[in-house]
């Protein structure tokens, strides 16, 4: 039993310096992330061409940054906005042609709590 909780505890530390923990479901749930590095991808349907698409929320840094950006169908980035140490609210929509509009967000050694919402307009 030792060695279970040895082994869980050596795996637990093997991911938090390398990719970081993350804890709940972006776009559902807050999000708790400990030194979480690495990228994240999310796409969203846009099916009228008059209408808009993205995400709204918020971003509480303790320490390092994410930078987030939303991609139109044809890959331009239509918004973005940069998640330093503090509280952020985040609005990020795009609009225009129909698609699938990507939302990436890169971290960099972020330890905080990210919380998106999908908005529609």
């Amino acid at each position: 039993m030792r060695f279970l909780f040895v082994a869980l505890a050596v795996a637990v530390a093997l991911l938090y310096f390398t990719v970081g923990l993350r804890f709940g479901y972006v776009t559902l749930t807050p999000t708790h992330l400990l030194n979480a590095q690495g990228e994240n991808r999310y796409a969203f349907e846009l099916y009228e061409s008059d209408k808009s698409v993205g995400v709204r929320g918020s971003c509480s840094v303790r320490s390092g940054k994410a930078v987030l950006r939303l991609l139109d169908p044809s890959g331009t980035q239509v918004a973005g906005q940069t998640c330093p140490k503090g509280n952020w609210s985040l609005n990020l929509l795009g609009s225009g042609q129909m698609g699938v509009y990507r939302l990436t967000v890169e971290f960099d050694r972020y330890s905080g709590t990210l919380d998106l919402k999908e908005a529609r307009q």
